[in-house]
């Protein structure tokens, strides 16, 4: 099974390193960066921002090194983890694992 993991980043630079530093430590197969506008409430004041948001294709097994991971390198004190449990046709998911086992 796969996992996928949804944060953001401030900016295109930290998403790109971001996303370089799990490929190469070989923790995620592909991180998607799409640029979003988010509104949220943060220390009691609703904030309006530019970010870029990350969609990594992971598996189940390396979620719990992931994680840390992703919380060490995250420029944000408090990173948004949003992680689920997905199924993937059996070429998408056959590369996914081979990537991280190599």
């Amino acid at each position: 099974m796969l996992k996928l993991v949804l944060t953001t980043e401030a900016d295109a630079a930290k998403a790109d390193a971001l996303a370089q530093a799990l490929v190469e430590r070989r923790l995620a197969a592909c991180v998607s960066q799409h640029p979003i506008r988010s509104c949220y409430r943060w220390n009691g004041v609703i904030e309006h921002s530019e970010e870029v948001q990350l969609l990594i294709k992971t598996t189940e097994a390396a979620w719990p090194q992931l994680q840390p991971v992703l919380c060490e390198l995250h420029s944000y004190d408090t990173p948004e983890l949003l992680h689920w449990t997905v199924e993937a046709s059996d070429g998408y998911g056959g590369w996914v694992v081979a990537e991280l086992l190599s």
